[in-house]
């Protein structure tokens, strides 16, 4: 049996020399690295082997985590307790989004909303590619940017527009990803700038740089999904042209906005891609505006369909005001502040977060949308049967991700920490190290796939970019690595996991009552997010060398 310290020594020697150690590496610290990732293999085998759902794999893999942590890990039940509750906390930006968004995006599609906004979609952007590169590419990074979601909002529409079920699920999981560095407002990198007094300015400037390459890559696999080779023959030059607008705009944005406004980045950049992919349009002669005439008469008109999203835009745009932001979290303060354990703190921000908005774009929009008691009982039952799964997924992966970053540690002094001399190791310092010690100088081009493992666990790049930070900059700094490139090419591989993020392929899938697709999803999509994870590695050594 494995414990920690049979294997210390091994780190100690990896820590103290600038050469390739791997003849430093155990026996017992391969089984404890086995260990370490045995969870997630068990969900992945779970999911795309076994074809389990998403939500049950979502419960053995926390199970097995939290044993494996307690057994192997030196973790008392307490803080795996711990751990499960603060992860279940800080998913809420995650699970409570999935829950409420699924209620609004309900509502639309009991009412019709979701009908209007497909034919108006389909006359302003008749050929399937077209389709594919303005809602999933476009709107969909825009979305994500502002803190909408647009695994929940986009999958009723793919499906009405004719894709099929897996295509309407993995496209808008693809289309989180080519900008989430900067979504949610930026919060995926200003939390751990935060968090670990980074400077965000080149942090942000480094991470664009993968963006070209990365975002058009997204968009020529979108195509692939859709539609195969054929696909990807047929929308060859829109997406050229929406990936690297996407890309481009997002370095051209960095550069020009203050750091106090990167959390706009993604927000301009989707802006002016949607804007590009109209304006390709209009120069192959073909229209971008709509009368009503030329919509069907049966359905509503497309203002008042779209009300809820035009409502949830408006609302998150004014909350990202800096005075109006620190004034909302002022009306709730300390209240919103839950203690876990010892200086475990969880802030809540409840009139902060997107959620919150969703909810109220959704009360604010329904007297204007739902037509009666009958059609109101109707959406709340099917939204309780939509829901739930998705949102106990994002919690559960939450809890999964912080018990395995809280492994190996105890309260000492009021504080949450590594005993003394044991090295901080807990399960995702032996992944991340024995990877840096199994490949030595050649670190840089596997090292994205910490982002890729991380936020495939969590379903964030957020919470992946905080877990792995110290494991990086031990690694860099081991190595003689420049630790902010090798931490942007982290990040960005973490937003490439999205595509294949358990929490987030649910939440598409509940969506449009698909639930258990998600392991055909993966396997989709999986081909996808390696390319692109080993192509970031590609990057990140190329930029090194620079």
């Amino acid at each position: 049996m494995p414990v920690p310290g049979s294997w210390r020594l091994a780190l100690f020697m990896f820590e103290d020399s600038n050469v390739l150690v791997s003849q430093a590496i155990t026996v017992d610290l391969l089984i404890s690295f086995f260990l370490a990732i045995l969870p997630i293999l068990v969900i992945f085998v779970g999911l795309v082997v076994l074809k389990q759902s998403g939500t049950l794999m979502g419960f053995v893999g926390w199970v097995l985590t939290v044993v494996i942590a307690i057994l192997f890990f030196s973790t008392s039940p307490a803080i795996a307790l711990y751990a499960t509750v603060n992860g279940i906390l800080a998913s809420f930006g995650i699970s409570l989004m999935v829950l409420l968004t699924i209620l609004q995006v309900t509502m639309m599609d009991v009412t019709g909303a979701i009908r209007s906004i497909t034919e108006y979609i389909r006359l302003i952007a008749a050929e399937r590619y077209e389709q594919v590169m303005l809602l999933n590419v476009g709107l969909g990074s825009f979305l994500v940017s502002i803190g909408a979601t647009p695994v929940t909002m986009l999958p009723p529409i793919m499906l009405a527009l004719g894709f099929s079920p897996l295509a309407a699920i993995a496209l808008p999981c693809l289309g989180y990803d080519p900008l989430t560095s900067f979504s949610l407002l930026a919060v995926p990198i200003t939390l751990p700038a935060q968090v670990f007094n980074l400077d965000l300015a080149p942090l942000g400037s480094q991470i664009s740089l993968f963006l070209p390459v990365v975002s058009t890559g997204f968009a020529f696999g979108m195509l692939y999904i859709a539609d195969g080779l054929k696909g990807m023959r047929d929308g060859f030059v829109p997406a050229i042209v929406a990936g690297l607008t996407l890309g481009l705009s997002a370095i051209f944005f960095v550069r020009v906005l203050p750091v106090s406004a990167i959390g706009l980045v993604g927000v301009f950049s989707g802006l002016v891609t949607i804007v590009v992919l109209l304006l390709l349009r209009v120069a192959k002669g073909r229209p971008i505006l709509v009368r009503r005439d030329d919509m069907p008469a049966d359905v509503m008109p497309i203002g008042r369909a779209a009300l809820p999203w035009l409502l949830l835009v408006f609302f998150v745009i004014v909350i990202s005001i800096p005075v109006l932001s620190t004034g909302l979290y002022g009306l709730l303060g300390p209240l919103q502040r839950v203690t876990i354990v010892a200086d475990r703190v969880i802030d809540l921000k409840l009139l902060n977060q997107a959620y919150t908005w969703v909810l109220v774009s959704t009360l604010v929009s329904a007297p204007f949308l739902v037509r009666g008691r009958d059609e109101a009982r109707k959406i709340v039952q099917v939204w309780l049967k939509r829901a739930w799964a998705p949102t106990f997924a994002a919690a559960i992966f939450f809890a999964i991700a912080y018990v395995m970053d809280w492994s190996g540690q105890t309260v000492i002094d009021n504080a949450l920490t590594f005993a003394p001399g044991t090295a901080d190791i807990n399960m995702n310092a032996v992944i991340g190290l024995t990877l840096a010690m199994t490949f030595g100088v050649a670190f840089p081009a596997i090292s994205p796939l910490l982002g890729l493992f991380g936020a495939f666990v969590s379903g964030s790049e957020a919470s992946s970019n905080v877990m792995f930070h110290g494991i990086l900059k031990r690694a860099t700094g081991v190595l003689d690595l420049d630790f902010i490139k090798v931490y942007s090419a982290h990040a960005v591989a973490g937003g490439i996991a999205s595509g294949i993020a358990p929490a987030k392929i649910i939440n598409a899938a509940a969506v449009i009552d698909q639930l258990g697709m998600e392991g055909e999803v993966i396997r989709k999509c999986a081909p996808v997010a390696l390319v692109l994870t080993i192509a970031t590695g590609a990057l990140l050594v190329l930029m090194l060398a620079i």
